[in-house]
This record gives structure tokens, sequence and C-alpha cells, in this order.
């Protein structure tokens, strides 16, 4: 074998490797990628890892979302980085005060902090944001002018307010975050609709196309990882009662 048969071997094989992120395959990938994290988080000896690749995961993900992004204009620039900033501003007086969103802490779970208030926080809200801004824009292609922007708007919150109800369920036994007593109050939940009004509101006035289905992909995977975690939790004590 020559070498330009060598070179265009190793060409076709980063080809081939590099295609699991294209635009096509990256649902599937995501899919991959949060399996291989359930049965990391399931298994005790795998879990520390877990914990520890949280953030990186993370910015992995968001990256590789953004990367198939169309338009990387100026109104694009502006959502990221007023959403990231805005919301890492918010979580911060959050965890000083209590009054945003209850008495809570940031475990170590997401990574480095600044003021204790992980840095990774702000990208995490840009990106449901993004996603859930994704789903209502496929919604609203597909009602003939039925979802107005305002429905949009809503609907993008409510989105983003469900998420976070389904993510307080394991975020203490993910170590990511708590509230004292270990339930969040009502005020989170009033107040993560609020800034999902705020931000959709953003979204939509700055007229931004999200890509459409590894977006969608994306904030579904992350619901389902969520749920089955939730559901490990609550099944392992029976299961280790039983035996």
């Amino acid at each position: 074998m020559n070498l330009s048969s060598v070179t265009k071997y190793l060409a076709s094989l980063l080809g081939k490797s590099l295609s699991v992120f294209s635009y096509k395959e990256l649902p599937k990938t995501f899919a991959i990628f949060y399996t291989v994290g359930l049965v990391l988080f399931i298994l005790p000896l795998s879990r520390p890892l877990f914990m520890a690749i949280t953030p990186l995961s993370l910015l992995f993900v968001n990256t590789l979302l953004l990367c198939h992004h169309k338009k990387l204009n100026l109104n694009f620039f502006i959502f990221f980085f007023t959403v990231t900033i805005s919301s890492f501003i918010v979580e911060v007086i959050g965890v000083k005060t209590g009054d945003i969103f209850g008495n809570y802490i940031y475990l170590s779970s997401l990574g480095p902090k600044i003021l204790e208030t992980p840095v990774i926080i702000g990208v995490n809200w840009m990106m449901l944001t993004y996603c859930s801004a994704a789903i209502m824009h496929y919604i609203s292609k597909r009602s003939l002018g039925v979802v107005s922007n305002i429905i949009r708007i809503t609907g993008g919150a409510a989105l983003m307010t469900g998420y976070d109800f389904i993510a307080e369920l394991i975020a203490p036994q993910m170590n990511m975050w708590r509230f004292d007593g270990g339930t969040p109050p009502a005020l989170n939940y009033l107040m993560w609709f609020i800034l999902g009004l705020i931000f959709h509101t953003l979204f939509n006035s700055l007229k931004i196309k999200p890509i459409g289905k590894p977006a969608i992909a994306l904030f579904v995977l992350q619901l389902i990882f969520f749920s089955l975690i939730a559901a490990f939790l609550y099944i392992s004590p029976l299961i280790n009662q039983l035996i």
C-alpha cells in the first residue's frame, strides 16, 4: 500500500468518524451519548466519572448543536450573550439571596463556580431557550398560522418550566443543586416561567430561526434521560428491599 492509498484511507476513515456529527446523524449521536450517560450513572463504579464529566458533556452537546446553526449573525450573538450572561447574573443573585428561586445551593457536578454559581449554567439556560424555541417553531410551521408569536413564546416558556420540574426530581442525586428542605418552592417554577417568557420574547423579536431536528432531539432526549434516572432512583430501593 503506497502513501497515496494510506492517505485516502485515513481521509475516508476520518470522514466516516466525523459523519456522526452531521446534521442528519446528530439526533442519533445525541441518543447514543445519553444512553452511555445513563449507563455511567446507573453503575456505581462509574458514577463518579459521570459526575466529573457532566459540565464537559453539557459544553460538548451545546457546541455540537450550535455548530449547525445556519445564521451566526449579529442577532444570534445578541441572543447568545444576553441570555447566557443575564441568566448567570440571575442565578448568582438567586443563590446569594434566595429571593428569586428560593433557597438553594449548587453542588459540585456542574463544574467550576464563580460566586457559588457554575460557569456553565448560563450556557444551559441559552440551550434550553434555543431548543424549546425549536420545538415551538416546528409546531408553528405545521399549524398553518394558528400558532401565533404569543403562543410560541408562552409555549416555549412552559416547555422550559416543565423541563425544570423533571430536572428537580433528580438534581440532588446527580449532585447538581439542592433546595433547602429538599423541595423547590412554587416561586422557583414561577420564575422559570417568567424568565422563559423574557428569553423567548427576545428570541422571537430577533427573528432567529433555530435548527430543527437536532435541537428538538436534544431537548426531548434530556427529558427522557432525567425521567429514566428518576425512575431508577425510585425503583432501585424497592428492588433492594425485595432482595
